[in-house]
């Protein structure tokens, strides 16, 4: 799992290639707002939750659990406009509230495609694929290996 958790940092901090963003809103993303739970890493549970946007930015919160029902690690979202794009910034924190990225640093992941309602984010893709469902998924590369760690959710309440 540690390994996991280190590749997982090791893929938020390496640096983003330039691409053309496509235009996009919170609008855009508006059916994100409301809290989401479901499988998370090793089919652990997580939770994540999405305030409406307010002041040019949408909030949000995410908590991975260990299956054993402990905190792995949380971490605290913004969603913003950018250049007529969006770009979806966080910073992790473990259990404890200690931070991974250094303090003033955040990872940046800028919209690089959309189609309907899946936005690519650098490599983090979110998907509606129903009313009340949608999936989150990363890439992780570490050593010549390439994994995608897949979140499936649904709406809570």
């Amino acid at each position: 799992m540690k390994l996991l958790l280190s590749a997982f940092a090791a893929l938020l901090l390496t640096p983003i290639t330039a691409h053309a963003a496509p235009p996009a809103t919170l609008a855009d993303v508006a059916w994100l707002e409301g809290s989401w739970e479901g499988e998370g890493i090793e089919g652990a549970p997580a939770l994540e939750a999405y305030a409406p946007a307010a002041g040019g930015q949408m909030v949000g919160h995410f908590r991975q659990l260990n299956k054993d029902g402990t905190v792995m690690f949380y971490e605290l979202i913004t969603i913003v406009e950018e250049g007529g794009s969006l770009a979806y910034r966080l910073k992790h924190f473990n259990a404890d509230l200690t931070g991974w990225e250094e303090k003033g640093k955040v990872v940046s992941f800028p919209l690089i495609e959309r189609k309907g309602d899946r936005l690519d984010f650098s490599g983090l893709v979110y998907e509606r694929t129903g009313k009340n469902t949608m999936t989150a998924s990363v890439t992780v590369k570490e050593g010549g290996k390439t994994e995608t760690l897949t979140f499936r959710f649904r709406r809570k309440g």
